[in-house]
Order: C-alpha cells, then structure tokens, then sequence
C-alpha cells in the first residue's frame, strides 16, 4: 500500500485546538478557519493525485485529519477583546536560547575552578532577568510560549537563585564520579562525563562521542543522594539498579517541590477545556462517584498528538493525568472520557505494585476494580472503535 506523509498537519491540529479552547476574536476566527479549509482541501488534493486513501495517511496525520474535518466552528466562544490584542497560544519562544542553555549546561558540568563558576551564575542570573523583562516589556502570557519556552524560562529563573545554583553544583559533582564507575563503555576512561540536569522526558538519555560521554537528567533529579544516582546509572547503562527506589524517589517530596516550583516559575498551563469534553468536569464526575469526593484534582491535561495508541496515562512523578486527545470529539460520549480518567485514578489511588524490580500496573486487584465503572461495557466498545480506525 502506498504510503503518503503530510508535513505540518499534526501541527496545525494541535494549534487549533489549543486556540479554540479558549475565548477567540473574531479576526483570528476566520483566519483558523481559512487555514483549516485550506489545509484539508489541499491534503484532499494531494491524495488524490499520489492515488493515496485518505485512510491510509500515518496514524497522526490522519487523525489530525479527521480532528479538522469535524470541527463545529459554531460551538466556538468568541472574544469581545480587539483582534490581534493577544499572540496566538504555544507560538512563542526565546531565538537562539536552547543552543545558548546547551553551552551553558556542558560549561557546568565540566570541572570548573570557583571564579568560573561565579562568572557563570552571574551570566546565568542576567540572562534570567533579561528573559523576565522581555516578558513584561511584551506582556506575554504563559500560554502564549512554547513549552520548551516555558521550561527554559523556569529552569533559568529557579537557578537564578543562588541556593539552587550550588545545590545544581554539588549535585554534578556527586553524579560525575558514579557515571565515571558505572559506564561500561571504554571511552569512560579517558573521556570526559558530561552530567547535565535539564528539563526533559524520560529518567535518563546517555550519548557517546570520541571526546566525551554526555548524560542528561531530569532537572528534579539534583535533590537524589549518590546512592539514587548509582541506580540511575545503573539502569541508564543497564547494569541493574533500584528502579523501585528511584521510581518512590521521583514520586517523594523533594522531587516534586523541585519540579513545581520550575513549573511554577515557567508559567502554569493548563488546558483542561477541549473542544468538546471538559477533563475538570469528567473528573468531578468520576471522584463523587467513585471516590466518595475525596480524592484531590490532580493535573489534568490533553495530550499533544492525536495518534490513538494509549487512551491516557498517570505520571506518578508530576501527579499529572493525560487524556488523549483523539478523545476530544463529538462522536466519543462523557462516559468513555470518564472511563479513562477513572482508569488513570485507579493507578494513582492503588498506588504501585512492584515484582522482580519492575512495575506491575495492571495486576488482578486493578483489573476487578476497574471493571466496577458503571458504564465499562459501553466504553470499551467505544475505545475498541477508536482503536480499529488506526
């Protein structure tokens, strides 16, 4: 079967979904709306003449497809403010500083004499400054920046404080030596080990060059002992290692303060409201229902693509739910979005089952109450659908 990638398309659905959740001018309306029939009409053309089904276009190309054919532009809440008051949502970011923070992450983790060190957290701390006036000067919103946007600002204003910056410091110096030892690779010996704490997904991401062997960390990773970092190193090389220990440890307290108050210096998004299912409202639902009321509201979110592979997930180390959003349409009923967010609870409300050091999530205690959901036929029906469409 002839296969046809479409560049762009995703992107777009994402973009429009993240405006049309919220209040939008009548200006930028029309211009979405163009943007959207032009896109769907010249994909549509473009099938047409490479001889491709439009079934057959990847996964998230063709929900992103269907996201834009669907959507009822009369449901939209319009903006009394003046057109072109705002910027656009997730369209913003700093030019030139992810190569910029790259420099400034192998400088320190390098091992770097004292004045260097000072001449570094004063670059670091300017450099914060600047981004926060350009903000103000611009009155830019937090959800007006692009994610990583978000995150660099947060990562440069929580170190900016002198006390983060030296416990950033010492917790290279106490990673350093542990992936020196762990790392099996015989660059190790004579290469220098770069440890950089950055603002990433995943535990651990490893890569060898000739002159240097480079590790990245979740940023909330400096408050972990040595002992934590050994196991971290451990599993990044696949030489064993705690992962229950490290899973409790990204879950504790101390991860988790790091990790808000990041957040909380980037900008809080959070983007609840879809087009058609409120994930605020499915929750209220599912807690009185389910939890007696008694379970507080973790962070809910919809996720960033459309490809249906997995319904929704529970981070345990950001107390974040997401739903995906091939679930935001009009054709997918409360219940089956319920569902999902009652699956994701139960995760967080049974908390985690570990055999031969590794997670068991869906164990046979899950599976029996799971299957309590009032509706469970119905909405495995409705995901079983979903999921033949791919």
């Amino acid at each position: 079967m002839k296969k046809l990638r479409i560049s762009g398309l995703v992107g777009l659905a994402k973009r429009v979904r993240q405006e049309l959740a919220g209040p939008v001018p009548a200006e930028r309306l029309a211009r979405l709306r163009q943007d959207v029939h032009d896109a769907v009409t010249g994909v549509t053309q473009i099938c047409k003449e490479q001889g491709v089904r439009l079934q057959s276009l990847p996964a998230p190309s063709r929900k992103a497809l269907q996201f834009l054919q669907t959507l009822d532009w009369d449901a939209v809440v319009m903006e009394e403010a003046p057109a072109g008051s705002r910027f656009p949502p997730d369209s913003l970011s700093f030019r030139g500083l992810p190569r910029y923070f790259d420099n400034l992450l192998k400088r320190l983790a390098r091992n770097v004499d004292r004045p260097e060190l000072e001449s570094i957290y004063e670059t670091l701390a300017a450099d914060s400054r600047k981004i926060e006036e350009d903000i103000r000067r611009n009155n830019i919103q937090p959800e007006q920046l692009k994610k990583q946007a978000r995150e660099l600002r947060g990562w440069f204003a929580y170190f900016a404080q002198r006390q983060n910056f030296e416990r950033y410091c010492a917790a290279v110096r106490r990673a350093e030596p542990v992936f020196r030892a762990t790392c099996p690779w015989p660059t190790a010996k004579t290469a220098a080990v770069l440890v950089r704490f950055r603002p990433m997904h995943g535990m651990y991401r490893a890569r060898g060059y000739t002159d240097a062997i480079v590790v990245d960390l979740p940023t909330p990773m400096i408050c972990f002992d040595q002992d934590l970092l050994r196991s971290v190193a451990q599993i990044t090389f696949k030489r064993g290692g705690d992962r229950q220990a490290v899973h409790d440890a990204t879950a504790g307290e101390a991860h988790r303060r790091i990790d808000a108050a990041i957040e909380l210096l980037g900008g809080v998004v959070t983007q609840m409201r879809g087009l058609h299912h409120d994930l605020a409202e499915s929750f209220e639902r599912v807690n009185a229902q389910y939890f007696g009321g008694a379970m507080s509201r973790p962070r809910l979110v919809w996720s960033r693509t459309f490809a249906v592979r997995k319904y929704g997930h529970y981070d345990h180390a950001h107390d974040t739910v997401m739903v995906n959003a091939a679930l935001d349409r009009p054709t997918v009923p409360a219940s089956a979005v319920d569902f999902i967010i009652y699956h994701e609870l139960l995760h967080r409300h049974l908390g985690i089952t570990w055999r031969s050091n590794r997670i068991a999530a869906h164990t046979a205690d899950f599976a029996e109450k799971e299957q309590q959901f009032q509706q469970y036929d119905e909405a495995k029906a409705v995901l079983r659908k979903l999921a033949s469409e791919r």
